[in-house]
């Protein structure tokens, strides 16, 4: 993994990624100027959930390359200040159980999907989903159901499995 650092512009904080060797982002900080954060494992009010699109390019010289240790420091403290809702969102989820939700936003992990009931970030199998839906229900709103099979720790993400589209359904957002 490679570990960068870049601030562009003053009114826009500075940004942290962990890319891969290709520079596809994997995950994302922002330090806005007043100190707040918004990362890419939390749907934002405002960002919604905020990742690279493109890969980054590893020559450009406004990306500064830090230690792997630096960008750990910041993910943990982000971390930390949703423990406890994380440890809450396990126990209501535990592996095997039923859940449903919609989709968010295609990540290089997978597809992001709103599990609305618990507040909570479900991760699915993108070539799962592709290969079992059609094309058109493979956008943000389409619901779904799954199964428990796991908790990524690192972006405290619910992992799914056994998903399987509800014959595109979308799910109604009131404004």
């Amino acid at each position: 993994m490679i570990y960068l650092c870049a601030c562009e512009e003053p009114e826009l904080g500075t940004y942290y990624f962990e890319t891969d060797q290709d520079g596809v982002a994997l995950r994302q900080i922002v330090i806005e100027e007043d100190g707040s954060r918004v990362t890419s494992h939390r749907k934002h009010e405002l960002y919604h959930f905020m990742l690279a699109e493109h890969p980054i390019d590893l020559s450009d010289p406004s990306y500064e390359r830090i230690p792997k240790a630096r960008f750990e420091e910041l993910w943990s403290e982000v971390l930390l200040a949703t423990m406890e809702e994380w440890r809450q969102i396990k126990q209501a989820l535990p592996i095997g159980q039923k859940v449903a939700g919609s989709i968010e936003a295609f990540f290089p992990q997978g597809t992001l999907v709103d599990l609305f009931e618990h507040r909570a970030v479900g991760l699915a199998d993108t070539a799962f989903l592709k290969q079992h839906s059609p094309r058109e229900w493979m956008y943000p709103g389409y619901k779904l159901t799954a199964s428990v099979k796991g908790y990524d720790e690192i972006n405290q993400w619910v992992l799914l499995d056994q998903t399987r589209m509800l014959d595109g359904e979308r799910r109604v957002v009131e404004r």
